[in-house]
């Protein structure tokens, strides 16, 4: 069964969409790069991950229109739509990804801050606390082995 021409412009249409929507998942993995991940294990394990994630949307992108046979027009489609978000949007997303990572790190970094100082206060507080309750609990003590012995004391007499 063969496809009209029109049935073919169409799927070529929404592999160029489909080709935007690989780009801006891809995004994700240079989100993950800008954070840090810049080993060469970490590239290659984003980069084959990213790939298989795509050949799995492919085939289930082929699959209402050709049984999950995928021709070369929807891969060149695709690819046509990954480069031209990439060249236009791709790059002022960048940029915008950048701004925020920023302020996320120095929102987290303010935040730690105040959270490690917070906490040398409770902990501070917390070890005045121990402190005086082990001293309570000596004296307790010092107090209870008194009238204990001078409770032996009297009933030995």
């Amino acid at each position: 069964m063969g496809f009209s021409l029109a049935d073919q412009t169409v799927y070529f249409l929404y592999s160029l969409l489909f080709g935007v929507m690989l780009s801006a998942l891809y995004d994700v993995v240079r989100i993950l790069r800008f954070m840090g991940f810049t080993k060469l294990w970490q590239i290659i394990l984003t980069d084959i991950l990213y790939f298989f994630v795509c050949a799995v949307l492919t085939v289930l992108f082929a699959l209402p229109f050709n049984k999950g046979s995928v021709r070369y027009f929807v891969l060149f489609g695709e690819a046509v739509g990954f480069i031209v978000y990439r060249f236009t949007l791709g790059e002022q997303m960048a940029t915008v990804y950048c701004f925020i990572i920023r302020v996320v790190r120095k929102v987290a970094q303010k935040s730690l801050k105040y959270l490690l100082i917070f906490s040398n206060k409770v902990l501070k507080a917390n070890r005045f606390v121990v402190y005086n309750v082990g001293v309570i609990i000596h004296k307790v003590q010092n107090i209870v082995s008194k009238k204990k012995r001078i409770n032996y004391e009297q009933k030995g007499k």
